[in-house]
């Protein structure tokens, strides 16, 4: 029987700046840090030689786990994906004011699709924009 939801896992290439981004912009709180090598970690994620680091950072119940391989392979360039990729395609956070938010992460520099809008009749305000390693991020107001 499934219990609930855990957590999200993320690959970064720097789990400083990847920390840094959910804790100072998207308010997310660091839980922990580890480290993990070895031939059991190798087993277990299905990586040869796994070398990794992990930040797990969580919003109330909400937990993103930051995954920083040390291998080459994981520091190529990736493709930028899509939002009408198969697959995880964004991680969406709730706000209280989605204009007010939209307006201090634009000036941090980040590059959003479009400024807030309601979505549909009656529905949410929402914008998007891509955080550190082209992770899509929502930003999400309740609306009525």
């Amino acid at each position: 029987m499934i219990n609930s939801f855990l957590h999200v896992g993320v690959g970064v290439r720097d789990i400083e700046e990847s920390a840094r981004f959910y804790t100072e912009v998207m308010g997310m709180k660091e839980e922990y840090r580890s480290h993990n090598e070895g031939e059991k970690i190798s087993r277990i994620v299905g990586v040869e030689n796994a070398d990794l680091d992990v930040c797990m950072l969580i919003k109330d119940s909400v937990r993103v786990e930051l995954l920083a391989y040390k291998s080459a392979k994981t520091h190529e360039a990736q493709s930028h994906i899509n939002q009408d990729a198969i697959g995880l395609t964004h991680l969406a956070f709730l706000v209280d004011d989605v204009e007010k938010e939209y307006e201090r992460i634009k000036a941090l520099g980040y590059q959003f699709n479009a400024p807030p809008m309601i979505a549909r009749e009656n529905g949410p305000k929402i914008t998007y924009f891509r955080g550190p390693d082209n992770v899509i991020i929502e930003i999400y107001q309740k609306m009525g």
